[in-house]
């Protein structure tokens, strides 16, 4: 009977830890990573249109967009690697203070409809989204309204930074 009672634990005990193997995960990383930074600039003028309807017409391809090269966004990046953005945005214009804010960026757009006489007769806001697409070679920024109708035009430079990481 002692004997039972010293087997049965020791039988649960080896059952339990026969089927427990030691998983080996690989983690895949490159010893050495290299970030490559870029600085754009992009001014009024580089914002291409994409407007259906004239873009007074709530739809979802109503947007603003500018298309730049960066050597850095390799095949190897596309594959392996990683791509930020960050746009540099003023949050105290007075004393001029802002901050980098990665992309995708949504922020509130103060709209104000004025009478002849230059009075506001009509105040809304709109959230307008920033973000950006890459692919080998090149990135492109893009501008929409989250209400669907055409963003307004740019009428000042954006600074945006993008990081490759690799």
């Amino acid at each position: 009977m002692k004997f039972l009672k010293l087997f049965i634990p020791a039988l649960t005990l080896a059952a339990l830890f026969s089927g427990c193997t030691k998983e080996y995960i690989t983690n895949e990383y490159y010893q050495g990573s290299k970030v490559y930074a870029r600085d754009y600039t992009v001014r009024p003028g580089a914002w291409e249109y994409n407007y259906s309807d004239g873009g007074e017409v709530a739809r979802e391809d109503n947007y603003l967009w500018a298309e730049f090269d960066n050597p850095d966004i390799t095949q190897e990046v596309v594959d392996n690697g990683t791509v930020q953005a960050f746009i540099y945005t003023l949050y105290d214009v007075a004393n001029n203070l802002g901050s980098w804010n990665p992309l995708p960026f949504v922020y509130p757009l103060l709209i104000e409809e004025k009478d002849d006489s230059g009075n506001v007769v009509n105040s809304f806001i709109v959230a307008e989204n920033t973000r950006f697409e890459y692919n080998v070679g090149k990135v492109t920024f893009i501008i929409q309204d989250l209400d669907g109708i055409n963003p307004l035009d740019i009428a000042n430079e954006m600074s945006i930074k993008v990081c490759v990481t690799i």
